[in-house]
């Protein structure tokens, strides 16, 4: 099993409706703290027998004192920095030491940076809920290439893509990135995601979006299984699927949060199950005893009961009280009000979709 720890330093600039880890604005974890956590993870690691890594979020570079702390995080022994490199750009460009904090990263070896893109300039700012986001990140992005960044852009698909393709494309002429991935986001049980609902995009905006996709180094096959539809789901229950079954298979991959007080907790932020202590005082290897008794926690399973999950007789006939029409091109969001009409949070699609 793999392990990973979040370790939030800083709040983010964005509250996008798809957020699954809670993110958005917040604290910041006092240096002197920060670097103390850095330390006491790689403490606690020497006692963890597989691979355990960690994450600088939210928005690290809202950390006044971020070059420090990546320098820090980039000297570890016994537990390795995750950089995800994605950003908003909003926290980069509003400093006037961008140039360092930049060269700091350079100099640690993070050279992959992305930015997310959610349609254009007006759709995406409504997804991310903050006006002038969308070309502070294509600044951003240009900044970090100007330095010697490799960038990539995360295309958050979503309903706006088939009106939007056309920005969308000339967006990536300008930018022409390192790497293009889709990011389909799916159910998860955080609130968050209801708010994301009314943006799903379906099957039928993955086909409008055919004449772009080999343009966007994007394969239709590939995405159309990341993206859960009523009739995908049906079928699969006719077929025999076990909803509660999926919870049961074991998970190769635990995730673990520090917030920005120093309180570690099993889960993502926002989706926490359990706390372990403060990492100010908490025992590395009495913890990590503890942690090698956790259970993966990768599909959200860990946090609900399978038992009571309902079963696949009670998922089809909710699925057949749903207008056909709803089947194979609605989004959905209509699943999830049948589901959650069952007394059942949306949860059962982590594992599906």
């Amino acid at each position: 099993m793999t392990i990973n720890f979040d370790l939030l330093i800083s709040g983010c600039n964005t509250r996008c409706k798809h957020c699954y880890v809670n993110g958005g604005p917040g604290g910041l974890m006092p240096l002197e703290d920060a670097l103390a956590c850095i330390e006491k993870l790689d403490a606690l690691a020497k006692f963890l027998p597989c691979e355990a890594s960690f994450t600088l979020d939210n928005e690290p570079m809202n950390h006044p004192d971020v070059a420090a702390i990546v320098r820090r995080a980039a000297g570890t022994q016994h537990i390795e920095n995750y950089h995800h490199g994605m950003t908003s750009g909003i926290a980069l460009m509003h400093r006037e030491d961008r140039a360092a904090v930049m060269q700091a990263y350079l100099d640690c070896g993070y050279r992959d940076f992305g930015i997310t893109v959610h349609g254009n300039a007006s759709h995406h700012d409504e997804i991310v809920r903050r006006k002038g986001a969308y070309q502070t990140a294509i600044e951003a992005a240009e900044y970090m290439k100007e330095c010697g960044a490799q960038v990539g852009v995360s295309l958050m698909l979503n309903r706006f893509f088939t009106g939007d393709a056309d920005e969308i494309d000339a967006l990536l002429t300008r930018l022409r990135p390192d790497y293009i991935y889709f990011a389909v986001p799916n159910f998860t049980p955080h609130g968050n995601m209801m708010d994301f609902e009314p943006y799903r995009a379906s099957l039928d905006t993955l086909r409008a979006l055919r004449p772009w996709l080999a343009r966007w180094r994007q394969k239709e096959d590939g995405l159309a299984g990341e993206i859960c539809t009523i009739g995908m789901l049906k079928e699969q229950l006719a077929q025999g699927l076990d909803i509660a079954e999926l919870f049961r298979e074991p998970q190769d991959e635990l995730y673990l949060t520090i917030h920005q007080n120093g309180e570690l907790f099993v889960g993502n932020t926002g989706a926490e199950t359990e706390r372990l202590g403060n990492m100010r005082t908490l025992d590395a290897e009495e913890t990590a005893e503890r942690i090698c008794a956790l259970q993966g926690n990768r599909d959200y399973g860990a946090f609900y009961e399978a038992a009571r999950l309902p079963g696949r007789e009670a998922l089809l006939r909710a699925l057949e009280q749903l207008p056909q029409e709803l089947l194979y091109s609605d989004r959905a969001s209509a699943l999830y009000r049948a589901l959650t009409a069952l007394g059942t949070p949306a949860k059962i699609c982590a594992s599906y979709c």
